[in-house]
């Protein structure tokens, strides 16, 4: 231990390393506490009290700023660079005084709090989705670990064909190549381009409430996974298989978690394809016969609700973190000399 250097709070350390953000390596300062770090680091010290440390933060890890100097004051090495220290140091930067320095500072501390206040609170929101994704479904005793007040009987076992039927229907070209939708995220997406009337014929009309299969595996979803459009009609890939609704009562926001939640799928889809490199294909007839634990209505629209308000929350903190980024990527190309 006794090789490593003294890293103190206010220090910056030189990380080599190239990346396409940072061309020639990158300094990072300490603003954790009086620590050590490996020799391998090359370590620099304020030499003045007036100094702000929450400017030079930001500063020194400004590519726009530093790409020019640590060009000049490194040699080239296998994925890193090396520092030279004689050439370093008689580079020149532009420096503010020192009561600008504290106002740049804390504009970008706040900014950079204040993300960090939404991607906690993000989490928070994301964990306690995931929790109640495991608890609000009725389990093979057909009762919900956990329930809204009011609703004690037990779920209606009933068959997938009950509640789903197989669709056919083919784009007669009522829907333009613009009406793509992408079946994984359920966003707009794109038609190959040059795509003829023919071909465009060929893609299946995906109305809102109607569920395609993806049948990529992966970690999360072990046979496939169905995803519920809520976006709008539109027409997806002949590839895809499409069920539709058959009854009325039939809460939107409920099927869209219900119908993707690999806990209840993963038996039921496991049952109903067949084995394919990388992916799984599906088995109308044994899928329509396989059974699912269903509440009624009443309970469907209460627990698709909150899960949609959940989920509302939850972008609106990612909306709101996409925006403070932004910012603050303007804010250091602008900011500084």
């Amino acid at each position: 231990m006794r090789t490593y250097y003294v890293y103190r709070i206010g220090d910056i350390a030189f990380e080599g390393n190239k990346s396409k953000k940072f061309k020639f390596g990158r300094f990072v300062e300490n603003t954790l506490a009086n620590g050590i770090v490996s020799h391998v680091f090359d370590i620099y010290r304020p030499t003045q009290k007036e100094h702000d440390l929450w400017f030079w933060k930001y500063y020194i890890h400004n590519e726009n700023i530093m790409r020019d100097i640590l060009r000049k004051s490194t040699t080239k090495a296998t994925m890193m660079t090396n520092l030279v220290n004689k050439d370093l140091l008689k580079q020149k930067l532009n420096i503010p005084i020192l009561e600008e320095q504290k106002k740049i500072g804390r504009l970008f501390n706040q900014i950079d709090r204040t993300i960090t206040l939404h991607e906690e609170k993000q989490r928070q929101l994301e964990q306690l989705k995931k929790a109640l994704l495991q608890k609000m479904f009725a389990d093979k005793t057909g009762y919900p670990a956990l329930r809204f007040k009011g609703f004690t009987e037990k779920w209606e076992q009933r068959k997938f064909s009950d509640i789903y039927k197989k669709s056919s229907e083919k784009n007669d070209l009522s829907f333009s190549k613009d009406k793509v939708i992408s079946v994984a995220n359920n966003k707009w997406g794109t038609a190959p381009k040059n795509s003829t009337d023919k071909y465009m014929r060929t893609y299946y009309v995906y109305r809102i409430g109607d569920i395609a299969f993806e049948g990529n595996k992966s970690k999360k979803f072990k046979f496939g996974r169905f995803v519920e459009n809520t976006l709008a009609n539109g027409i997806v890939s002949h590839v895809f298989d499409i069920y539709r609704p058959t009854q009325k009562e039939h809460d939107l926001w409920f099927w869209k978690y219900y119908i993707h939640n690999e806990n209840i799928m993963r038996d039921i889809l496991r049952k109903s394809t067949t084995k394919a490199t990388m992916m799984t294909n599906l088995v109308n007839k044994d899928l329509l016969k396989q059974k699912l634990n269903i509440p009624s209505i009443e309970e469907q629209e209460k627990i698709g609700n909150y899960l949609s308000k959940l989920d509302h929350l939850i972008t609106l903190h990612q909306h709101k973190i996409d925006n403070l980024k932004r910012l603050k990527r303007a804010l250091l190309q602008k900011m500084f000399v």
